[in-house]
């Protein structure tokens, strides 16, 4: 796991924490039941940065409201004034099989986040404890920064057993007020770690594909919880980024002298984090045990292994 760059920690810190503080006040929309697969959706932003909180999913049910049905929701929004502008696409069905996404794109002033998860119960009703596999398609993703001015760019996948963390794919794109990147990689387990990685300093490609998550041994006739998130977080103070112009600096007083504190950006500089996971073959997303035998019958295994030694030792004997 790479080290946050100590220029890069107070950023990281601040746009996290406000966009957390702002997603726990939005309302989601949820479909579904932990039956059959249930979906929740969440997004929030503010314009500027630091503005007020926007409740996004309520926001956009007011304006244009989400393709919605008792599986799921397609909801899109966009939004702006003349500090930035937000966009989001999130998405997510889960009947008979299950499909879902998360983009947030910003330009200007702006803090969004977005997101998507997907729950379901499973019960091992093989009548032998065997290893579950989580077996599913990611498409393409990414991560992006461009423009002068701090910058955040952010994706999380997430698959957790009964709230516990099996396998994290998770990559932070940052930049401060001097331009100066930083890129981190803060993964678990083997499962998707490597969906994005720091190739550069300006864009982090998510390499689509299939994937599968070992969720460990489950008894006979144990139920167990899986949850899968996509969250995409972006921040940023960006502007145009051609010889300088549309981003001046500002100045606020520190300690009684003038330091640079943000600055006065055009709308041209930008940040995106988005991974989608719409493959709608059944085939893709399942969740099935691998078929290892339970101790007892490694242990007849054993019995019957012995019994056949035996028995040769003694031909051989009468030979």
């Amino acid at each position: 796991m790479s080290k946050i760059p100590k220029f890069a920690q107070p950023l990281l810190v601040a746009a996290l924490g406000a966009l957390l503080a702002g997603t726990a006040a939005a309302a989601p929309l949820t479909y579904g039941n932990l039956v059959d697969g249930q979906i929740v959706i969440d997004a929030s932003y503010k314009l500027p940065r630091g503005g007020s909180l926007v409740d996004g999913t309520a926001n956009h049910a007011q304006g244009n409201p989400p393709s919605s049905s008792a599986a799921g929701s397609d909801l899109y929004l966009s939004d702006g004034n003349g500090s930035g502008s937000v966009f989001f696409h999130t998405y997510g069905y889960a009947s008979g099989f299950s499909y879902f996404g998360a983009r947030a794109s910003g330009n200007g002033s702006f803090d969004a986040q977005t997101s998507v998860r997907f729950s379901r119960t499973y019960t091992n009703t093989s009548g032998v404890a065997q290893d579950f596999i989580f077996s599913f398609n990611v498409d393409w993703g990414e991560i992006a920064l461009s423009g002068i001015g701090e910058g955040l760019s952010d994706l999380l996948l997430s698959v957790k057993k009964n709230g516990v963390t099996v396998a994290r794919d998770h990559t932070t794109l940052s930049q401060d007020l001097n331009g100066q990147r930083s890129c981190v990689s803060d993964d678990v387990g083997s499962g998707l770690a490597g969906y994005t990685g720091c190739q550069g300093d300006s864009v982090v490609g998510g390499a689509g594909g299939a994937y599968a998550v070992n969720l460990g041994l489950i008894g006979v006739g144990e139920s167990f919880t899986l949850d899968y998130d996509i969250v995409a977080t972006i921040s940023g103070d960006l502007g145009y980024n051609s010889d300088g112009w549309g981003c001046e600096p500002t100045l606020a007083a520190r300690g009684g002298e003038l330091q640079p504190l943000s600055r006065e950006c055009g709308s041209g500089g930008y940040a995106v984090a988005r991974s989608g996971d719409p493959f709608g073959d059944p085939a893709n997303f399942s969740v099935q045990p691998r078929g290892i035998p339970e101790p007892a019958s490694l242990a007849l295994v054993g019995v019957a292994a012995a019994a056949f030694v035996g028995a040769r030792r003694r031909r051989q004997q009468q030979v």
